[in-house]
């Protein structure tokens, strides 16, 4: 977690910089060489530094990920894309464990796990830059370009000048960096970036630590780690049609509320006999499914919060919250297991509740620039200019959705 955090805080900056598909290609590389390099030392000094760089990498490579599969498809499947990404974590917990069973010299688990990563740097080739990022930098014909290999690729003739985005004359590029610093300057961005935080901090302590105290659910190790994969899924399917029937804001305060809700019936039902204790059992696993709901939605609600040019930045510093709540998380079974539960259970209610502050992003326009997150909730006119204002993304958002069509479009 150490080592996710550091990855979350260096390459959040760096993408935002100089672009998610090279940061994306270095961490990956980075990740492919030190993973399967851990299967060969003999030291355990150099092992668990070895662990704490691949941690960091993979902080790199999973943040940029997400935030290039939601700035690159259109509105209408963001939720499933999104959704998607986290179910297939889910599957690769199951899928790790059933491997673990059968490869029981861990060297050999190692190399098996790690070295598929190797053959994933060709995405370079296949994956093009995030054209969203491309259009905030004010490189708009490079994002054009990128529309119409899209489009290319999905079987669709069109012509560049079909696909061309409108650019009025006050979006001029800047040449303006932005880092972690922009992040709490401005009141309301502030007060959102806050509020986002201590979800993602909240989502952590409370996942992994109803993950470490549901190790006993069954008498087999491995079929406890799979089992602990396979009951997030039903709240990631949730997740797909709660976010688009009842908005980004509500489904998240339901999932925290659940997962709240959950750890309280878990402390209730412990002191019943040995039924009690099954049925506390089955809220843990009922809390973690809430949890991993509200993982889901607070990866795709922040990224629709969080405006282009800091985008990056903004999911890297609620991640690193996120890997702090998960390196204390362990700590928290020494409180003994009615303060533990007491504790998931009011961080998640007041998390919940703290959502319902921040604006509902479904069907809106993803903020561009910090002004446009100022402004959403008045009606003042920007004081400064931005690079891309929110008639470009619209325009490139229903382009892309358009050439997404692919199935419509070839039957």
């Amino acid at each position: 977690m150490v080592g996710v955090l550091l990855g979350n805080f260096v390459f959040g900056g760096v993408s935002d910089y100089i672009g998610r598909r090279s940061t994306f290609i270095f961490a990956l590389i980075g990740l492919a060489v030190v993973a399967n390099l851990s299967a060969f030392t003999h030291s355990l000094f150099f092992f668990c530094f070895l662990r704490v760089c691949i941690g960091f990498f993979v902080g790199g490579v999973g943040m940029v990920a997400y935030v290039t599969i939601t700035e690159c498809v259109g509105s209408s499947q963001k939720v499933f894309a999104g959704s998607m990404f986290q179910g297939v974590f889910s599957i690769g917990i199951m899928g790790f464990a059933l491997m673990a069973n059968f490869l029981r010299d861990w060297r050999y688990l190692v190399v098996a796990s790690s070295f598929p990563f190797c053959f994933f740097i060709f995405i370079y080739w296949i994956v093009p830059e995030s054209s969203r990022w491309l259009a905030s930098q004010g490189r708009i014909s490079e994002a054009e370009d990128i529309l119409l290999y899209i489009a290319h690729k999905n079987g669709n003739e069109v012509k560049k000048s079909a696909i061309e985005l409108v650019v009025p004359s006050k979006t001029i590029s800047s040449t303006k960096s932005y880092g972690y610093t922009d992040l709490l300057k401005t009141p309301v961005f502030r007060k959102e970036m806050l509020i986002q935080a201590f979800s993602w901090f909240t989502c952590s302590l409370v996942y992994y630590g109803l993950t470490l105290s549901a190790g006993d659910i069954a008498s087999n190790a491995y079929i406890s780690v799979a089992l602990s994969g396979l009951v997030e899924i039903p709240g990631i399917f949730f997740c797909v049609w709660c976010m688009d029937s009842l908005g980004r804001r509500k489904c998240m305060c339901l999932s925290m509320i659940t997962g709240g809700f959950s750890c309280f019936l878990v402390i209730a039902f412990s002191q019943s006999g040995e039924f009690g204790k099954s049925v506390s059992v089955v809220f843990a696993l009922i809390g973690k499914m809430g949890l991993s709901a509200a993982f889901s939605v607070v990866y795709i609600y922040s990224c629709e919060l969080i405006p282009t040019v800091v985008r990056n930045s903004g999911i890297g510093f609620c991640s690193i919250c996120a890997r702090i709540a998960g390196i204390l998380a362990p700590m928290a079974t020494s409180l003994g297991f009615f303060n533990m539960y007491a504790l998931f259970g009011f961080t998640s209610v007041i998390s919940g509740v703290l959502n319902l502050k921040l604006p509902e992003t479904f069907g809106m326009t993803s903020p561009e620039s910090i002004d446009d997150v100022e402004n959403r909730t008045t009606n003042k006119q920007p004081t400064s200019t931005t690079m891309v204002d929110s008639e470009t993304v619209h325009d490139m958002e229903e382009r892309i959705s358009m050439l997404q069509n692919t199935d419509t479009s070839v039957t």
